[in-house]
């Protein structure tokens, strides 16, 4: 649910594309708490840019810090302990929360363009669909379908993370081969079904040439 020009848009009204980036994480996960290691990951920012807007989102009042502990893997050992760390989660008594909140998601708008340019080279794509909140559905248990022969998943695994960063949501997502696709289609699958019968957007669809 990312379109350029819009993320153009909101970085010169919030300063920077890091920033809307970091707003969406906290705003469309209001119950997690993130250290600067995961918001360098989730968001894909580099460790200077995590500290600085972090900071300015924590003097804004719209996230918090707080403690937690994370379980981290001991050098040279396999073993998993629990380390206390500092981290942020959004301020639920921030005053303005629900019309960002709002706004954040009012200002998600698809562009087919964009999402085909992501997915180019990730092998023979016959079909890919939009769905659940890329389509504006909360509640819808898959967001991308994909449909063809030959993926190429390391390139198909980096769009998603892409994406995910821009929109701050996980992404969840499907491939199926052709076969397995106009089967599950024939045998009416309820996974497929609530994509297709419902609204989504085809990105791509090239299963009349197959």
């Amino acid at each position: 649910m990312y379109n350029g020009s819009t993320m153009e848009h909101l970085s010169k009204l919030f300063g920077t594309p890091a920033r809307v980036k970091l707003l969406r994480l906290f705003l469309f996960n209001s119950d997690e708490v993130y250290d600067r290691d995961a918001v360098i990951k989730m968001a894909r920012i580099t460790p200077a840019t995590a500290s600085k807007e972090l900071a300015t989102l924590s003097r804004s009042g719209v996230v918090v810090r707080k403690n937690f502990y994370k379980e981290v893997v001991r050098p040279g050992s396999k073993t998993l302990k629990k380390r206390k760390t500092i981290g942020w989660i959004l301020n639920q008594k921030f005053i303005h929360l629900e019309a960002l909140t709002v706004f954040m998601r009012n200002t998600l708008a698809v562009s087919s363009k964009e999402i085909a340019k992501r997915f180019r080279g990730a092998g023979a794509i016959k079909l890919l669909v939009l769905s659940g909140f890329l389509v504006g559905k909360q509640d819808g248990e898959l967001d991308i379908l994909i449909v063809g022969e030959n993926f190429k998943e390391h390139h198909i695994e980096n769009a998603i993370r892409s994406l995910e960063a821009e929109c701050g949501q996980e992404i969840h997502y499907m491939m199926l081969t052709i076969e397995d696709y106009l089967y599950r289609r024939r045998v009416r699958d309820k996974l497929l079904r609530d994509v297709m019968d419902f609204e989504h957007v085809e990105v791509i669809n090239k299963l009349s040439a197959v």
